[in-house]
């Protein structure tokens, strides 16, 4: 930790350098950080500035605060908490074009490597969710898909990365990509959606890459034209 110079908002200053902190490796998921007081006096700044800068990385999940313990670095991101993430995606330009470009080229990536990495238990979840749709199938067959719909699905897959920096990009991109585009364009009929998912799950387990590649591209050319149409 260095004394702050007073150019920019303190408050970000003691946020980023803390931050840099963990990203060095000086403060440990489980570490306990270094009473206000002593943040403080590090950084030449007021103890109000630094518990102010530490509420802002608690709402973001990244810290926690135990009475009479002090201050612990996370070990994992706490359910509910604020996405910094999410919040800067939200704020660029949310044209489809760009995102449905975003998701041919993420979605292709992790799909491959959710072939690869998926276990028996991740398969039986991602035909769970494969099911579930083809139910609504059977109740309403011209019905439209909701985010949810493609959402649990998509994550089910997402998660057979077991690579926790794609979950978590992936979770973000997924859904405001559904988000905004079953706002702006109208949603796939479910059956079409159903028989997505089937294909894509058979691809999986199958681990063929060839047919991994037909079916996205299906998908991701129904998304271009639906763009096109808008």
């Amino acid at each position: 930790m260095t004394s702050i110079k007073k150019k920019e908002k303190v408050t970000d200053q003691v946020f980023a350098q803390i931050v840099d902190a963990i990203k060095r490796g000086e403060f440990k998921p489980g570490d306990r950080l270094p009473g206000a007081r002593e943040l403080a006096d590090k950084m030449e700044v007021g103890i109000s500035t630094v518990r102010e800068a530490l509420k802002m990385l608690e709402s973001l999940g990244a810290v926690e605060s135990r009475q009479g313990d002090g201050t612990f670095i996370c070990n994992t991101l706490r359910e509910g908490a604020a996405n910094a993430f999410e919040i800067q995606l939200a704020l660029l330009p949310l044209t489809a074009e760009y995102l449905v470009e975003f998701r041919v080229i993420y979605e292709t990536a992790y799909m491959h490597l959710a072939m690869e990495h998926a276990t028996d238990d991740d398969l039986k979840k991602v035909e769970a969710a494969v099911i579930a749709l083809e139910e609504k199938v059977k109740k309403s067959p011209s019905a439209f898909t909701e985010a949810e719909d493609e959402l649990f699905f998509h994550n089910e897959v997402l998660y057979c990365t077991h690579n926790p920096y794609i979950i978590k990009t992936g979770e973000v991109a997924l859904a405001l990509f559904f988000d905004v585009m079953h706002n702006r364009l109208e949603p796939l009929v479910v059956t079409e959606a159903a028989k997505d998912h089937r294909n894509i799950y058979e691809a999986i387990c199958a681990k063929d890459n060839d047919r991994m590649d037909k079916v996205l591209n299906k998908c991701f050319s129904w998304w271009g034209s639906r763009f096109k149409e808008s």
